[in-house]
C-alpha cells in the first residue's frame, strides 16, 4: 500500500470509456534489461470507472500526464474487488466518516497487479497490515503512527486511516534545521522497542518510514512488512535498509535498520 511518505499523487485523466467516465489512477513504466541497458517496455495503467470498478491495461509507448487515453484502444481486464480489497467485519475498526481533514488515508498500489500471475496477494497485504494496525490501536505508543481506523466500503477495506505528519525525516534532513538527533534516534528506537514488545518486527526502518510530528517528535509509519517474529517476509524492505537476503521476520532487522539511520543523521 502506499504510505504517507510515497510519491507524489498525479492528477487524474478523465476519460471516456462505452457509456461510463474512467479515470487512471494509477500509472507506471516498466523497463526490461537489454544487454547492459535497461530499456522502456510499457506502461502499466490502473482505470477506475465511476461505478467504483478498477481495471487494469498496458500501453506500449509512454504517455505523459497531460494525455487523454482513448479506452476503447486498450485491452481493459477487470480487477475483482475479491483480489485487492479485503472483507471488512467486526474485528475491524471502522475509520470516521467521512475521514477527518487532517488525517492520511493509505491505499493499496495496484501497479503490481498481474491478471497472468497475480490472485489475492494485494489483498491479503492490506489485510495483514490492517490487523497489524487494530494490534496498535489497542497499544498506543507516541513514537507509532496514530492509527484511525479503516476506509470500508460496500463491505470491504478500501484503506487504512491514520494521524497526518508533517515530514518524513528524509524532507526533515533537508530542510536546513539544525535536528537534535540523539532524542530522534531515541524515539525511533522506543517506537522499535514497544513493537518488539508486543511480538512484532517493522523489517522495513528507514527515513522515508519516520515521519515527524510536533516538537520534532519521530513517528514510525508503514506496517505492510511488519510481521510476529519469526513470521517469513510476504514483503521485503527497502534496499540497502535491510539485511541482505533476510528472510524472515527479527528484531535484528529493524536494529540494521535503527543503524543505518544513525549513520544517516550522522
Amino acid at each position: 500500500m502506499e504510505s504517507q511518505n510515497n510519491d507524489v499523487v498525479k492528477p487524474l485523466h478523465h476519460l471516456d470509456h462505452k457509456t461510463y467516465t474512467m479515470e487512471v489512477c494509477q500509472q507506471a513504466q516498466t523497463f526490461i534489461e537489454q544487454g547492459d541497458d535497461c530499456v522502456f517496455d510499457h506502461m502499466k495503467l490502473i482505470l477506475r470507472s465511476e461505478t467504483g470498478e478498477y481495471f487494469y491495461a498496458k500501453v506500449k509507448k509512454r504517455l505523459p500526464l497531460s494525455y487523454t487515453v482513448d479506452t476503447h484502444d486498450l485491452e481493459l481486464v477487470q480487477i475483482p474487488a475479491e483480489n485487492i480489497w479485503p472483507q471488512f467485519n467486526s474485528t475491524f475498526t471502522g475509520a470516521p466518516k467521512p475521514p477527518p481533514i487532517d488525517c492520511y488515508v493509505k491505499r493499496a498500489s495496484l501497479l503490481d497487479y498481474d491478471p497472468d500471475t497475480s490472485q489475492d496477494h494485494i489483498c491479503r497485504q492490506v489485510l495483514e497490515e490492517a490487523k497489524v494496525c487494530e494490534i496498535l490501536r489497542k497499544n498506543p505508543h507516541p513514537n507509532i503512527a496514530k492509527y484511525l481506523g479503516c476506509v470500508e466500503v460496500d463491505g470491504r477495506i478500501h484503506g487504512l486511516c491514520f494521524a497526518k505528519y508533517a515530514m518524513t525525516l528524509q524532507e526533515r534532513a533537508t530542510t536546513g534545521t539544525p535536528l537534535d538527533t540523539k532524542p530522534c534516534v531515541q524515539g525511533i528506537k522506543d517506537g522499535i522497542l514497544h513493537l518488539h514488545a508486543l511480538g512484532l518486527t517493522h523489517n522495513d526502518i528507514n527515513p522515508r518510514n519516520i515521519m515527524m510530528g510536533a516538537d520534532d517528535n519521530p513517528v514510525i509509519i508503514d506496517f505492510d512488512s511488519c510481521k510476529r517474529v519469526g513470521e517469513e517476509l510476504f514483503k521485503g524492505g527497502t534496499p540497502d535498509w535491510m539485511i541482505t537476503n533476510a528472510r524472515y521476520a527479527t528484531p535484528d532487522n529493524d536494529f540494521f535498520g535503527l543503524s543505518k539511520l544513525e549513520e544517516f543523521l550522522s
